[in-house]
């Protein structure tokens, strides 16, 4: 498959110049043969709402979402875009991926909150496994990424490669990349990153978007530029048969984390 990173800056608060950015990478990647598009963490209006998350929060049947599933429709592309949603009284740092025919195939709600985002958004609880064209796509969203146990949660339940969409801001680039290839190698999977850039307030979001196959090697890395690049990906069978980590693990290592956890309560 053809995988495409569309890292950009958003414009905080306006989903109208975002939603003509989106749609412009979309048509580059259908222009580049990409069969999937991943975007940033909340580009669809930029990171700290903060108290205006009500303000630009819209449901998945909303405005927005409605607009790119027919763009999807109209080009043959999929694509992964994150969104702040609505439901009810409850708000969610929001993925969704829509396919090539407009169809919503899955959707995550950010499960791992980073510092003031719980302020604003409840936490999802859920962690998804959805079938497509492409294989079985597992999301996770930003700091998601650095708890090794949601990759493994969702590589258990049958991933065969996991996207991230993310706003990850300085000083926490090596991090990033660490972890990045962590999770790949640990998981034996591919694991596709896509940060955004500029800034907003005191944050400064460094990008280094990346598609890391499952052993560790990165296939490509967008650095710091607004662009939308492509590159094949193939997810392979081929693994280390003396590793074998998912068959390996020993699970008596669930039981006592959760004995752990009660205890520190």
């Amino acid at each position: 498959m053809k995988i495409s990173l569309g890292q950009f800056q958003p414009k905080l608060q306006d989903k109208q110049f975002n939603m003509v950015k989106i749609k412009k990478m979309m048509e580059e990647g259908k222009k580049q043969q990409s069969n999937l598009i991943l975007f940033p963490e909340m580009s669809l209006t930029g990171y700290l709402l903060e108290d205006s998350t009500k303000l630009f929060a819209e449901e998945v049947t909303g405005t927005s979402i409605t607009e790119l599933r027919e763009h999807c429709r109209k080009l043959g592309v999929d694509i992964i875009i994150s969104f702040p949603e609505k439901e009810m009284q409850h708000y969610f740092i929001t993925a969704i991926y829509i396919d090539s025919s407009g169809k919503i195939k899955g959707k995550y709600r950010k499960t791992h909150l980073f510092h003031t985002e719980s302020n604003y958004f409840t936490k999802g609880q859920d962690y998804h496994v959805f079938d497509t064209q492409w294989g079985k796509v597992g999301i996770m969203i930003c700091y998601d990424l650095e708890f090794p146990e949601v990759a493994r949660l969702l590589r258990m339940k049958g991933a065969d490669f996991i996207c991230v969409p993310t706003a990850n801001m300085k000083p926490y680039e090596k991090y990033q990349e660490v972890y990045v290839k962590s999770r790949a190698m640990e998981n034996e999977i591919p694991v596709i990153i896509c940060n955004r850039i500029g800034q907003e307030g005191n944050l400064d979001f460094f990008g280094n978007s990346m598609v890391v196959d499952h052993e560790g090697q990165v296939l490509m890395d967008v650095k710091g530029n607004e662009s939308l690049q492509t590159c094949r990906l193939t997810l392979s069978n081929n693994r280390d048969p003396k590793l074998k980590y998912i068959n390996n693990i020993n699970p008596t290592i669930y039981s006592q984390l959760q004995e752990l956890k009660e205890t520190k309560k």
